[in-house]
C-alpha cells in the first residue's frame, strides 16, 4: 500500500500486483476525485490537486482506497455520484470541517460496498438522505458527533439496523430523541450482532431501560451519559441491564435519572469503569478490585436501599 499527502488530506491506494504491466490509476476514480476536491474548495485550502490531476500522481496504479481530510479546512458539498464511483473506498474520514450548510450527506446512486470507516464528527450537517447508511453495507465504524443542528427522519433507524457489521456507533451531541431502544433495537446482539461501541452522550434520549437490554451483545464501551429535554432528564429506570451485558468495560450512564440499587456487576470479569455520578442510585458499593467507580451526586449510595 502506498499513500501520497498533500497539506491535511490523505489519499491512499492500493498497488495493483500480478500482471507484466502497470496499470494508470483508474481514470473514474481521478474524475471523481478531482470533482470532490473543487466542490469541496479543497484545491485552495489545501493546494491539492494543484501540480497534478491525479491523485497518484500519475505514478502510482491502483484505485484510491481511503480518503482522510480531517480538519482539513474543507467547506461546500460532495456529489454523491462523484463518491459512488470511488468503488473501491474503504474509509472515509471527513470530520472537523465545515462541510454542508444546508442539504446534508448525499444520497448515492450506487452502494460503496467496500466502505468500512465513516466519520462526519464536527461539521454544519443538517440532514441525512432517507435509506442513507443503506449505501454502505459493510460499514463497522460509523461517527457523527457534534453536528448539532442535525435531523433525522424514522427512515434513518430503519437504515441503522440495516448494517450487520456494525461496531462502533458514536453520535455523541447531535440531538437525537426518542427512545433508546428505537435505536439499538433489542440491544441483545441478534440486530447489531458485532457492536462493541455505543457513544451517545450529551442527546435527548429517554427510556425506562428493560433489564434484558444489552444481554448477551458484544458491547464492551457504552456511554448514555447527560440525556435532557429542555433540562429535563428522561433516561432512567433501573440499572439491571448492566449484569447481563458480560463483554462490558467502560459504561459512563452519568447525569441522569437512574434510580434504585446499583447493579451486580460480579460477573464483569472485564469491567474498568462504572460512571454513574449524578443519578438517584442507591446501595452499598461493591465491585471488583480495579474497577474505577464514580458515583458522586447520588445522596443514597452507601446507604441501604428503601
Amino acid at each position: 500500500m502506498s499513500t501520497i499527502r498533500a497539506a491535511a488530506i490523505l489519499v491512499v491506494i492500493t498497488l495493483c500486483v500480478g500482471g507484466a504491466a502497470a496499470r494508470a490509476t483508474d481514470p473514474v476514480g481521478i474524475r471523481a476525485m478531482q470533482a470532490i476536491v473543487k466542490s469541496t474548495h479543497a484545491d485552495k485550502s489545501l493546494g491539492w490537486g494543484v501540480k497534478s490531476g491525479d491523485p497518484c500522481d500519475g505514478t502510482w496504479p491502483g484505485h484510491v482506497t481511503a480518503i482522510d481530510a480531517s480538519n482539513g479546512g474543507l467547506a461546500g458539498t460532495i456529489s454523491g455520484t462523484d463518491l459512488s464511483d470511488l468503488t473501491y473506498l474503504s474509509s472515509l474520514d471527513l470530520s472537523r470541517n465545515s462541510l454542508d450548510t444546508a442539504t446534508g450527506f448525499p444520497e448515492q446512486p450506487r452502494p460503496l460496498r467496500h466502505l468500512a470507516y465513516l466519520n462526519l464528527s464536527s461539521n454544519a450537517f443538517h440532514d441525512m438522505p432517507d435509506y442513507f447508511l443503506f449505501s454502505f453495507p459493510a460499514l463497522e465504524t460509523f461517527a457523527m458527533d457534534d453536528n448539532k443542528d442535525i435531523s433525522f427522519s424514522g427512515y434513518f433507524l430503519v437504515d441503522l439496523v440495516r448494517c450487520p457489521a456494525l461496531r462502533t456507533f458514536s453520535a455523541n451531541k447531535v440531538t437525537l430523541t426518542g427512545e433508546l431502544s428505537d435505536f439499538l433495537g433489542n440491544g441483545n446482539g441478534t440486530i447489531f450482532p458485532a457492536l462493541e461501541r455505543v457513544l451517545l452522550a450529551g442527546n435527548s434520549l429517554l427510556d425506562d431501560i428493560h433489564h434484558d437490554w444489552g444481554k448477551n451483545s458484544k458491547i464492551k464501551f457504552l456511554d448514555i451519559s447527560n440525556q435532557s429535554i429542555n433540562g429535563v432528564k428522561n433516561l432512567g429506570g433501573r440499572l439491571d441491564f448492566v449484569a447481563g451485558m458480560t463483554d462490558l468495560v467502560e459504561i459512563h450512564v452519568r447525569d441522569n435519572n437512574f434510580d434504585g440499587p446499583l447493579p451486580d456487576v460480579s460477573e464483569l470479569t472485564n469491567l474498568k469503569v462504572f460512571d454513574a455520578a449524578n443519578n438517584n442510585l442507591c446501595g452499598r458499593l461493591n465491585f471488583p478490585s480495579g474497577v474505577a467507580v464514580s458515583v458522586d451526586g447520588n445522596p443514597r449510595v452507601g446507604k441501604d436501599c428503601p
